[in-house]
């Protein structure tokens, strides 16, 4: 039970604030020598993250499903519509990769060494996007004035983040930030884009759960692993909204280069 609770708290955490939460459901287990929790926990805990997302945005996501079903001519419902594209928009890239290239991704990029240089190169990106962000003359500033183009580049970062240590968040905003979208609006969109890659995950998961013969996992585990990961999703989203408004994210790439640099040394 006690592991379920740290992993759902890794996971909750990781997935949200830019430091990778693959590379560090990697790295953990392999620190105290735990054993695989199993493909029916790590479906859990992508929906987990994914619900936390849900609630934590509901008024964004409770305005785009709105837009689908006002009226045609009505402005509102023409922007809520037209930032529903987009959020599918952004999700297709790494969707698309990932179904392709899922196999090599699992076999070949889970190693500590990849995941070590895949933090520290990320750091040095966001870290890059900091200081891009702060010289731009012209940001945007709203959801809905985010363009394709822009929308575009945040999909293509999404496709990195298939690499463990990358990082999913960490990705789309350093993608965001260099398409001159502003750092607050630049965390919001990541997470509304990357809700379709989080809860496809998910039932990706369930779904080649089923086929394999059902879930065989302790229910007890597996609720704890849920619960722990959605609470700290929640405040993990709080903190990095915090961070997004009144600070900057070097902490950030101060923890990954760090962890990197550590993670090479031991490993």
């Amino acid at each position: 039970m006690l592991e379920a609770i740290v992993l759902g708290i890794i996971q909750g955490v990781t997935e949200f604030l830019p430091i990778s939460s693959s590379g560090h459901l990697i790295l953990i287990p392999k620190i105290f020598q735990w054993s695989d929790p199993g493909l029916a926990f790590a479906a859990i805990l992508h929906l987990a993250t994914g619900g936390a997302i849900v609630i934590f945005f509901r008024r964004d996501i409770g305005e785009i499903f709105l837009g689908l079903v006002q009226k045609k001519d009505s402005r509102e419902g023409k922007d809520n519509r037209r930032l529903a594209g987009l959020i599918i928009l952004a999700a297709i890239p790494a969707a698309v990769v990932g179904l392709l290239f899922e196999t090599e991704i699992e076999q070949q990029l889970r190693g500590v060494e990849v995941v070590a240089y895949a933090l520290i190169i990320g750091a040095l990106f966001l870290f890059w996007a900091e200081k891009y962000i702060q010289k731009a003359n012209k940001k945007t500033e709203e959801l809905k004035q985010i363009s394709w183009q822009q929308t575009l580049v945040v999909g293509v970062s999404q496709v990195l983040a298939l690499v463990p240590g990358v990082s999913r968040s960490g990705a789309t905003i350093t993608g965001g930030l260099f398409a001159k979208i502003d750092r607050k609006t630049a965390v919001r969109f990541s997470f509304l884009a990357g809700l379709p890659a989080i809860l496809g995950a998910g039932f990706w998961e369930l779904i080649k759960l089923v086929k394999s013969g059902g879930f065989g996992g302790d229910v007890i585990n597996i609720s704890g692993g849920f619960v722990s990961a959605y609470v700290a999703g929640i405040f993990s989203l709080k903190l990095l909204l915090w961070l997004a408004n009144k600070a900057n994210f070097n902490i950030f790439v101060i923890y990954r280069i760090v962890l990197g640099i550590v993670l090479l040394v031991i490993f």
